[in-house]
């Protein structure tokens, strides 16, 4: 995509992370824009692996993001959220579960301040999770894979 390596979609994901960050704390905009923030986030995460797969100079396979989705349960609930926010259903799963989904929400109104806070909670194979959480274990899982192949200044 116009000459941008991996590294433009890793800058993608952390500015994803922080999108969801704000989400939690609060800011303008409704419901339906904190959402956007939160599915945006997980398919910037989850095709994280496509942009790092086809570029030549991060020398990563796609079997390597593969291994390390297929053995980390938060990056196979990004890779079904994202898939599932990208395609309406999700016929196929990292999870198992195929009715893997945002399941709940909380909203704070701060009045005087003009914001909103949003909290969003997951399903999953009978478990329930927190966005957040979620967004923040990925990104960590996807910063110390990348160290290992000392991809990261």
């Amino acid at each position: 995509m116009l000459g941008q390596g991996w590294k433009s979609q890793w800058r993608r994901v952390k500015k994803g992370l922080q999108e969801v960050e704000t989400v939690y704390a609060g800011r303008d905009g409704g419901s339906e824009e904190a959402l956007d923030a939160v599915c945006l986030f997980f398919q910037a995460a989850h095709h994280l692996k496509d942009w790092l797969g086809n570029d030549p100079e991060s020398g990563v396979t796609k079997s390597d993001v593969d291994d390390l989705i297929d053995g980390s349960p938060m990056l196979q609930l990004c890779a079904d959220l994202a898939n599932g926010s990208k395609h309406l259903a999700l016929t196929r799963t990292r999870t198992g579960d195929t009715s893997t989904s945002i399941a709940r929400a909380g909203v704070t109104v701060h009045v005087g301040e003009g914001t909103v806070a949003h909290n969003y909670h997951v399903q999953s194979k009978g478990n329930e999770y927190d966005v957040l959480q979620i967004a923040r274990a990925a990104v960590r899982e996807l910063e110390d894979f990348l160290n290992s192949k000392k991809l990261l200044d």
